[in-house]
């Protein structure tokens, strides 16, 4: 889901509607019981705000909503940031500290956005109730919405509330924490178990990959890798727009924003929808990231794969790997902050 590792109409079958209706619910039902990675995630729960800020999560919903109507692209970036922000210490919301040597200064944090979205929500909150409501859990939410706008309402879920703000945000603490686009799946496996995650989770929010892109640098080992991994025709179009020793593959164009003309769809098929269609390239030989093309090549995760090509499948299963991510939390009770300013430390 990082950079370093760098989407389908709706059926009209009813009984699929159902079906997946019947999941949603389902899953709702089970969101507060998710495996927690950390002890301190017991302590979060739903309606966490009902006494101290009962508009709370209506108040952050319209205004991210509002937000991402507005920059329609933020949504994938809130859910990139989130996920980073859990990898590094816990969702503690420390990767929204601004600085020259904060967790968000870093080159495997580079390309994340979205923040505007969370300061937005984060003023509208601190209106109504100052001072009580935490930017991890305005984070939480504001990824919530992302996912129900990227879906199409398809994959929705309740978010436990309770997080803390961290007092730390250091670059150096991000080195080795967050997957790289060249990740074996064994070394996949190593850094989600860090984090209290199963293989099954793994392969669930690999498919957040349906959505964003990655830069010709990062893809540079995909395209010289086997034939036996690599489409023939997607890898001459991979090539076309990547060509060896062209500007893209500098440095200086790891970062979106420095090089958007050479950027590539992770999903090469429905890029703007966060569907199961990832894991039916990942079978056709379109992985974008070497990684990504693992899950396929592996054969732990081959049948995950296969099982998560049904967005009856995929659509829970995500959902609950999110709430699981949402999880892992270090801080409770008077540990850390409530912050004022989701930028900088109180």
């Amino acid at each position: 889901m990082g950079p370093n590792r760098g989407r389908g109409a709706p059926s009209s079958s009813l009984g699929f509607v159902l079906m997946l209706f019947a999941a949603t619910v389902s899953l709702a039902l089970l969101a507060p019981t998710a495996q927690a990675a950390h002890p301190n995630a017991q302590k979060l729960q739903l309606d966490f705000y009902k006494s101290s800020c009962p508009s709370a999560e209506k108040v952050i919903s319209t205004a991210v909503d509002t937000a991402l109507n507005l920059q329609p692209n933020s949504s994938v970036g809130i859910l990139r940031v989130f996920f980073h922000d859990c990898f590094v210490n816990g969702c503690d919301a420390s990767v929204l500290i601004d600085g020259p040597n904060s967790e968000k200064n870093t080159t495997d944090n580079g390309g994340l956005h979205g923040f505007e979205v969370i300061d937005a929500a984060k003023a509208a909150v601190e209106k109504q109730c100052p001072g009580v409501v935490s930017c991890a859990d305005v984070l939480a939410l504001a990824t919530q919405l992302s996912v129900k706008k990227l879906s199409g309402g398809k994959i929705t879920y309740r978010v436990p509330l309770g997080r803390r703000d961290g007092l730390r945000s250091v670059a150096a603490d991000v080195t080795g924490k967050l997957p790289k686009q060249t990740a074996s799946v064994a070394e996949l496996k190593k850094l989600f178990k860090a984090n209290g995650l199963s293989t099954q989770d793994l392969v669930a929010l690999s498919g957040a990959h349906s959505v964003g892109t990655a830069g010709c640098k990062e893809i540079r080992d995909r395209l010289t890798a086997s034939p036996a991994t690599l489409d023939p025709t997607y890898g001459a179009a991979l090539n076309k727009s990547c060509p060896p020793g062209s500007a893209a593959d500098s440095d200086a164009c790891h970062w979106e924003w420095q090089c958007a003309e050479k950027r590539n769809n992770l999903d090469v098929t429905t890029p703007n929808v966060l569907d199961e269609v990832y894991y039916k390239n990942l079978q056709n030989k379109k992985g974008l990231l070497t990684s990504d093309q693992n899950l396929q090549s592996n054969p732990e995760t081959r049948p995950m794969v296969a099982a998560n090509t049904q967005m009856r499948t995929f659509g829970p299963n995500f959902a609950m790997a999110m709430v699981k991510l949402g999880n892992i939390v270090h801080l409770s009770g008077t540990q850390g902050e409530i912050r004022l300013n989701c930028r900088r430390f109180n």
